[in-house]
Formats: structure tokens, sequence, C-alpha cells
């Protein structure tokens, strides 16, 4: 048996009260780290079940006015003026169905990893023209002046999907957020880093503690029922995903009250490419007649 004196002892002691303390630290940092964790799930839920039942209504609404205001029409005659204005708005609510579809789509191939790059020659013009003439209704409902700014020849190489997705929704929110009677600023160029987008709204603006905000999935920063803009939390997240899947970034400067301004900065892939794309379908040029051949 070995004898310890009294300083043995009490260094022994100290020793052990040292790793009991270092391990009750140890322990308390884990079980903070646990409790971030639970509070991050339970938010994530909590976002997921504000989605599901914000994305039920962004579905169910335009499904069940398309199908009332079409169905009046099956077995009655309709006056031409009344027939223009019913189809006017089936289509703004088909074109608000699938917007919302189209987002839903894309953040699930994003989620799953799924989403894979196929670079063309772009037509930046004719995208540009493509998503205004798509919310072409939007723009009209809410009185909003279009000024934009790039040059009618513009190629770039990029993917023509994945762009149009991110331009249509920077543009769908600057209109959607405008004052009505508002101006929407685009501008296209092609500069020293890659093909530079920006879009400037002249809406509330948003809060510097709230910017980062949206551009996290399922958030919004009107919630409920009685939120006073349509959208589900998808768009601005999907266009954040998608500019760094093109290895470019996306970045906002907004001050409440003087409005927003998207800034989307694309650079130019590497390796050639032969591929032309036009408001999104594909072409292949042939070398020796010029010909274009779709697939």
């Amino acid at each position: 048996m070995i004898k310890l004196t009294d300083d043995d002892l009490i260094d022994e002691i100290r020793r052990r009260f040292e790793f009991n303390n270092n391990a009750l630290n140890d322990l308390r940092f884990l079980t903070r780290k646990l409790e971030v964790m639970n509070e991050k799930l339970q938010d994530s839920e909590s976002l997921k079940s504000q989605f599901l039942s914000n994305i039920r209504n962004e579905i169910n609404n335009p499904l069940s006015a398309i199908m009332g205001l079409s169905g009046q029409f099956l077995d009655r005659p309709c006056d031409p003026d009344v027939c223009r204005n019913a189809f006017r708005m089936i289509y703004a609510e088909a074109f608000n169905l699938d917007y919302q579809l189209q987002n839903v789509f894309m953040a699930a191939e994003l989620e799953a990893g799924e989403a894979e790059l196929a670079f063309a020659m772009v037509e930046i013009g004719n995208v540009l023209d493509n998503c205004l003439d798509k919310l072409s209704h939007r723009i009209a409902e809410n009185r909003i002046e279009i000024a934009k700014s790039t040059a009618a020849d513009l190629l770039f190489p990029t993917d023509a999907q994945k762009f149009e997705i991110i331009l249509i929704n920077l543009l769908g929110n600057a209109v959607e957020f405008s004052q009505p009677g508002g101006k929407v600023h685009i501008s296209i160029e092609e500069a020293a880093a890659g093909l530079k987008v920006t879009v400037e709204d002249n809406g509330p603006g948003i809060e510097a503690v709230n910017q980062n905000a949206v551009f996290d999935r399922f958030k919004q920063l009107e919630e409920g029922s009685t939120k006073g803009h349509r959208g589900h939390g998808l768009g601005l997240s999907i266009c954040w995903s998608l500019a760094e899947l093109l290895d470019g970034t996306l970045d906002l400067d907004s001050r409440p009250g003087r409005g927003s301004l998207f800034t989307l900065t694309l650079p130019r892939p590497e390796g050639d490419v032969v591929v032309h794309a036009k408001d999104g379908n594909l072409f292949l040029f042939s070398d020796a007649d010029d010909e274009m051949e779709s697939f």
C-alpha cells in the first residue's frame, strides 16, 4: 500500500477536481450545442409547416379560380368583353400556379443535389423580354413602369433555364414589392467579372438586420394570413442557390423607404460552349451551313 503525504493527497484531489471541472464544462458545452441544434430543428419544422400551409393556398387558390372561371362558360354563350376579362384572369391564375410550382420543383432539385448545369450561348435580351412578357399582367396590375438597359444582341454562356429562373424571380419580387405606379430598373451588361444583372425597385426596402433572412429558404418577413404580398419564401433562396451553383454572387443593397437593389454577377464558364439558347430552347449550330437543329 502506497502512503501519500499530505502534499501528494492535496495534488491528487486538485488533479481530480480539475478533471471533473473540465468534464463538466465539456458536458455543458455539448448540452448547449444540442439545445441550439434542437432549437434549429424546431424552427425548421415550424418554417416547413408554415411553408406547407402557404403553398397549399398558393396552389388551391389559382386552381379554384381557374376551374370556377372556366366552368362558367361550358354551357352558356359569352359576351366577348366578359370572355376577354375572364380569360385574362384565367391566364393570370395559371401563371401564378406555374410560377410557384417551378420554384417548388427547382427547390426540390437543389435540396436533393440533382440540379445539373447545361451551359449554352444564351440570348440575354430574349430571356429578359420573355420574363417581362410572362409578368406583363402583374406589371399592368400594379401600374409599374419598366426601365430596361441591355444590348439587344448580347450573348453570354450560362445555363439558360437557371438564368431565367433567377431573373424572373428577381423581376417578380421587384414588381410585387414596388409601390403602385412605381418604377423598376433592370440593367444587364457584360463586365470584366462576367455578366452583371441589376434589378432595382422603389418598394419599402429591407432593414439591415433582415437582409440575410430574405435569402433563407421558407423565410418571409411577412407571415400569417394578413401578409400583404404573394409568395411562399422560396424565390430569393432559389436565386441565391442558383447563383452559387453557377459560381456567381447575388448581393442586396437596401434601405427602408428607399427600395432594394439586387445585383447578380455570373462568371464565364471554363471551356467552349457550342450550344445556343433562345427563350430556354436549345439549338446546336452546324459548322457547315450555320443551320440550327433543335433537340
